[in-house]
């Protein structure tokens, strides 16, 4: 029986639904060059067999703004897409889904591209623009704040000053690898997130996750087998990135940020029985479920309701997934290493071979440097 592919955030389905409505010519109008398709190759998924095709765009940008539609086919669902890849006066990249919105009914700059987000993708969402800073690109700072039932969601972006284009999540220099640049969009919520292994460790795998998500579930074991190889070679973060269609999804974030605040290493039992259990929870049965855990582990129960309760606690779930959505991720789960996305493959053998693969480098690596990048 094929498996169904992995969660995608509805946003980001509309999304790209938008984005394709902006293609028209053919996939094989551009040539490719060297420039874009390093840039493209350094910023899409690492996937075993993605194919990649270049087209002219077929739409207006910003003035000095030069880029070409870029489609991905592969047999995996994960790395399939269509993107816009932009490059900036300047020199920054840009791969993802332009929106251009000055043709949207409305009284104002914000209103046209609420009026047109509502149109494309139906979300319901306040833009706030921050025009006190304008980048050597002219671009200014847009958060568009989703109100969802558990609290507002922001999602991050840049608009050009003429107020015709917005560009869902950000451009990054072209001039150093786009990896080590996109762990910066999550800095700010790594620290506090369920982590195993030392800071200092070569590899970092980060898994962007959703208790409810049944591919989630199934990929619950994926990194077991490369932690047990590695030890301390390998640092594991578990980014929260709880779905909105996932009506208990935000509440076993909580109940498992609540845990890990008491019992850090208690959470990874709680995260093993979240997913046994999973089949049978349900919005209405899960707080019984997470406070029977809590007390079967002696957990202090008020301070357990306390952060439960706790809206900077709240607040940090959904910005953490706001700016995930905001900075590439597409899907749940989704691995992170060392910056680059990549796909798990079946049974998680691709990322396991990836990670033996980059091990392997930085020890050769260290063997050239007197083992100063072997650690």
């Amino acid at each position: 029986m094929p498996r169904p592919p992995s969660p995608v955030h509805p946003r980001v389905k509309r999304l790209f639904f938008a984005c394709s409505l902006l293609v028209c010519s053919s996939l094989f109008a551009v040539e490719n060059e060297v420039k874009i398709d390093r840039a493209v190759r350094d910023a899409l998924p690492v996937c075993a067999d993605s194919k990649i095709s270049y087209a002219d765009m077929t739409f207006k940008l910003p003035a000095r703004f030069k880029g070409a539609l870029v489609k991905v086919e592969s047999s995996r669902q994960t790395c399939e897409g269509m993107y816009a890849a932009i490059f900036s006066p300047t020199g920054g990249f840009y791969l993802g889904m332009p929106m251009q919105f000055s043709q949207e009914e409305g009284d104002s700059t914000e209103q046209k591209l609420k009026n047109y987000v509502w149109t494309n993708l139906q979300m319901n969402v306040t833009p706030v623009i921050d025009r006190s800073t304008v980048t050597d690109d002219g671009l200014v700072k847009v958060t568009l704040f989703e109100t969802t039932e558990n609290g507002r969601m922001p999602y991050e972006g840049e608009m050009d000053q003429q107020g015709t284009t917005f560009f869902f999540g950000h451009f990054r220099s072209a001039a150093t690898s786009i990896r080590p640049q996109r762990i910066k969009g999550f800095s700010t919520f790594l620290s506090k997130m369920p982590a195993k292994g030392p800071e200092s460790a070569p590899v970092t795998i980060i898994e962007f996750s959703d208790f409810e998500c049944p591919s989630c579930k199934r990929a619950s074991g994926y990194l077991d087998p490369i932690l047990h190889k590695y030890g301390d070679k390998v640092r594991y973060i578990r980014y929260d990135l709880p779905l909105t269609m996932h009506p208990w999804a935000f509440s076993a974030a909580i109940a498992g940020r609540a845990i890990y605040r008491q019992k850090p290493e208690l959470f990874w039992e709680y995260k093993k029985q979240i997913y046994s259990n999973q089949d049978s929870l349900t919005a209405f049965t899960f707080w019984d479920f997470a406070r029977g855990f809590a007390q079967d582990h002696e957990l202090d129960l008020k301070k357990y309701d306390a952060d439960l309760q706790n809206e900077d606690l709240r607040s940090e779930i959904l910005r953490g997934a706001g700016a995930a959505l905001s900075n590439e991720v597409r899907a749940t789960p989704t691995y992170l290493v060392n910056g680059a996305f990549v796909d798990a493959g079946e049974e998680g053998k691709h990322l396991a071979t990836y990670v033996d693969e980059l091990l392997a480098e930085k020890k050769a690596a260290g063997a050239n440097t007197g083992g100063k990048n072997d650690k």
